[in-house]
């Protein structure tokens, strides 16, 4: 399974365009742990899967590759500018919870 972690991982920040210095810095950790994670060599916790799903706009079940069902997240940024992975997944987090409101709302 930790392969499977890696390699979503992995597929994931090059699907968003990301860097491993922006993902460590985002996570606060370091660019050669999160190396070690996406080569499989190194578990996360709880709390880098929480803020991983967030700024990948993705479930648990899909990183550790229990599901295929993946959106991307429609959030465009300016190119000229820098990135703020934390604004990223913050920006997933309110998109989520919008669907979720509507979903109950039965707009969709």
């Amino acid at each position: 399974m930790i392969d499977v972690v890696a390699k979503n991982l992995k597929d994931l920040r090059k699907k968003n365009g990301y860097t491993q210095e922006q993902v460590s810095d985002y996570l606060g950790i370091t660019q050669s742990n999160l190396s070690k994670i996406e080569n499989g060599e190194r578990n996360f916790n709880m709390t880098l899967l929480d803020k991983l799903c967030l700024l990948y706009n993705c479930s648990p079940e899909y990183l550790i590759g229990e599901t295929d069902l993946y959106e991307k997240s429609t959030i465009a940024f300016r190119s000229d500018e820098k990135v703020d992975l934390n604004v990223v997944a913050k920006m997933n987090e309110i998109t989520g919870f919008l669907k979720l409101l509507r979903s109950l709302d039965g707009v969709d």
